[in-house]
């Protein structure tokens, strides 16, 4: 290969900046070669929006199956198509891509948790949208799902929780407004603490992932076993 095709390969991987790949006529190498501690990713114009997105469904399945820490920005890569020195056009970090992930998740719950409040007739009827949609994103978001469940100590180690912090309480606000309404109405037993309803659906739902007879569900179906399982025994005799 001849050098300047190297070194033209070199600047598209992100190995060496171009401003640093300039070459003396005759010379085998650059004549200023950038300093190792100023080698960055080439920038580029414009990013591909279809990049991107490929960047984060390559990376949420890694995520999902090999855990953050032991994930590479080279395996990532590897599985979007793209040089690993080019990422950093798109995504600052690992982490700044597993932000974005647990944003998007954790928006889209909230987003249909608020639409279920707005459409529901009675705090029994938010409850069986809330478990409902619950089963809905789990089925979607099958990848940032599983990191969320399974990454809870690199997430909070590496403050990736604070970006989701506020609507994860709006989050579990709807769930609590309703329990709290419907013990009040009469509708749901007053000797059933709200938080250990709560927590009992919550963590249920999202464990439901593992288990070996979940896949004989649609998600319609388990919605109704799961909503018939957990308000026939917290509904008032």
């Amino acid at each position: 290969m001849e050098t300047r095709d190297l070194t033209d390969e070199l600047v598209r991987a992100g190995a060496i900046r171009q401003d640093c790949a300039t070459f003396d006529a005759g010379s085998p190498a650059p004549a200023k070669p950038c300093p190792e501690q100023d080698r960055q990713p080439v920038e580029i114009s414009v990013a591909s929006p279809d990049r991107r997105e490929k960047i984060l469904e390559s990376s949420a399945e890694l995520f999902a199956r090999k855990g953050v820490a032991t994930t590479t920005v080279r395996e990532i890569g590897d599985a979007a198509g793209v040089f690993s020195g080019s990422l950093y056009h798109y995504f600052k970090s690992k982490n700044a891509i597993v932000a974005e992930l647990m944003r998007g998740f954790i928006t889209d719950i909230q987003l249909r948790f608020d639409q279920v409040e707005k459409t529901a007739n009675d705090p029994e009827d938010v409850l069986r949208g809330l478990i409902r949609e619950t089963l809905v994103v789990i089925e979607l978001h099958p990848h940032p799902t599983a990191i969320y469940q399974n990454d809870r100590a690199y997430l909070r180690d590496n403050d990736l929780l604070q970006s989701v912090d506020g609507p994860s309480r709006q989050v579990r606000e709807h769930w609590m407004k309703a329990i709290a309404e419907g013990v009040d109405q009469g509708i749901f037993r007053k000797d059933v603490a709200p938080e250990i309803f709560y927590r009992s659906v919550r963590d249920t739902l999202w464990s439901t992932t593992h288990w070996p007879d979940r896949q004989k569900y649609t998600t319609e179906e388990f919605a109704d076993l799961m909503i018939t399982l957990f308000l026939s025994g917290f509904r008032v005799a």
